[in-house]
């Protein structure tokens, strides 16, 4: 299998249906919304074309939304035209279809921010955004569905999504010290350190960590390592023996590097070493 990746957690497997090369717009959000979203990408097949994709364990929750024909999950059948999905500890597969979409990269505040619902009940799970939101957010796919182009939707959306996140919580300083933490550590600080640094106890850290964040924050480490592998191996230059990978990540041998990315990706570290290029055809 040919796959190409990404922290954002969407591994490309396939492209199929005709010989043309999907559009795709990286747009940059509003400085408003630095805190609370990575990054905004529209993606148009082909007409007739589809797209079957991995969705794999990542540091960041998304908001998929579908103007055409909704896609399918392996795991569940047809999406919501609009969906939140949840940070993942296993993988799944979706199959894009016709029709224009957006998907959003969220931060730990964004997501947190936006969702009417503590973040552990969204793990390993796709919900429809009217319910994750509510903020009038049965209104936003009509209204992007009758824009004119790439520019007004992505106006829109950034409008709608600075609305919902200024009227949304906001993390504990301490949760969101300890996911940083984890991340600068690339998942390796042990949590019990984590606890003592932010001066809350390990129990309480867990229960406000998973409600903020949507994970503990032993399995938050676990995906930041997988993610962290999934870099490494994306590098440029000569390629690193698995064995010098799964030293770099914090995996005991190869042996755990295989098992780790089994269990969370479903493919082996090698068959993740061709990517499949999506090429940006023009900007929002």
């Amino acid at each position: 299998m040919a796959a190409g990746c990404s922290e954002h957690g969407f591994l490309v497997e396939e492209i199929g249906g005709t010989k043309g090369v999907p559009d795709v717009v990286d747009h940059i959000p509003s400085p408003r919304l630095a805190a609370y979203v990575h990054a905004v990408r529209g993606y148009r097949p082909q007409p007739g074309g589809w797209a079957r994709l991995r969705l794999v364990p990542s540091t960041r929750m998304k908001i998929d939304i579908s103007l055409g024909q909704p896609p399918e999950l392996a795991d569940s059948g047809a999406a919501p035209t609009a969906a939140v999905y949840g940070l993942r500890t296993r993988p799944t597969t979706l199959t894009r279809f016709d029709g224009p979409s957006i998907n959003v990269d969220l931060t730990p505040p964004g997501a947190y921010a936006l969702l009417a619902v503590p973040l552990w009940k969204v793990t390993d799970t796709v919900i429809d955004l009217v319910d994750a939101v509510g903020h009038g957010a049965d209104r936003i796919v009509p209204r992007l569905t009758e824009a004119t182009g790439w520019p007004e939707r992505m106006a829109l959306l950034d409008d709608a999504l600075t609305a919902w996140t200024e009227t949304g919580p906001r993390p504990a300083p301490q949760v969101l010290r300890a996911w940083y933490r984890l991340r600068h550590s690339h998942g390796r600080i042990p949590i019990e350190r984590l606890a003592a640094e932010v001066g809350w106890t390990r129990r309480h850290l867990l229960n406000q960590f998973r409600t903020q964040i949507g994970l503990t924050p032993k399995a938050a480490a676990r995906v930041i390592r997988f993610q962290h592998g999934l870099h490494l191996l994306r590098l440029p230059g000569p390629r690193r023996s698995l064995a010098d990978l799964a030293q770099a990540v914090g995996y005991s041998d190869q042996a755990h590097l295989t098992r780790e990315f089994g269990s969370l990706a479903d493919v082996t570290p090698a068959q993740l070493g061709t990517v499949v290029p999506i090429s940006s055809r023009f900007n929002a």
